[in-house]
């Protein structure tokens, strides 16, 4: 199949606002991640800052919501953002990396946060063709009811999501 004309393809280099989303009605309550954790259940774990860390990461992840009771495809979409975002973390940003979810029963709602020491270049680094980088966002919105980053004192900076649970 021969690949798109590049006019056709979205542009996948600016995603700068697909990061800032912090409200929405599916998800009204954004949780602190330095306050006490919402009702139901609740996961915390420190990422090694290097690529094979993502294995352990979505097995840990999978675990948690295989135990929580959370059907098969939320599970999927909850691996997948924690796929992206922590890929995101140990890519682009500084240690220490650590994830973060959270299983809101009385809401139905899935939060996965991803805490990175902050950027790891100023100014974001070279950007790269969006056929090898830059769908992780993407991806992420399309399975998120909404997601956005908050950056924490010191720099470092939780990137989250909230997803529905049935």
């Amino acid at each position: 199949m021969p690949a798109p004309a590049p006019d056709l393809l979205p542009d996948l280099t600016d995603l700068t606002h697909l990061s800032d989303l912090t409200e929405s009605t599916d998800c009204p309550d954004l949780p602190d991640s330095t306050g006490p954790a919402s009702p139901g259940a609740g996961e915390h774990w420190a990422v090694e800052h290097r690529p094979d860390a993502l294995g352990p990461a979505r097995q840990a992840a999978r675990a948690s919501l295989d135990s929580w009771g959370v059907g098969p495809a939320a599970v999927e979409a909850v691996v997948l953002v924690v796929s992206e975002l922590v890929t995101n973390a140990v890519r682009h940003a500084l240690p220490p990396v650590a994830l973060r979810l959270r299983h809101d029963r009385p809401r139905r709602r899935l939060w996965v946060e991803v805490t990175d020491g902050g950027p790891a270049v100023e100014g974001g680094g070279a950007v790269l063709p969006p056929d090898e980088h830059g769908r992780g966002l993407l991806l992420v919105a399309s399975v998120a009811l909404t997601h956005g980053a908050r950056p924490q004192h010191g720099g470092s900076v939780v990137r989250w999501a909230c997803l529905a649970a049935d």
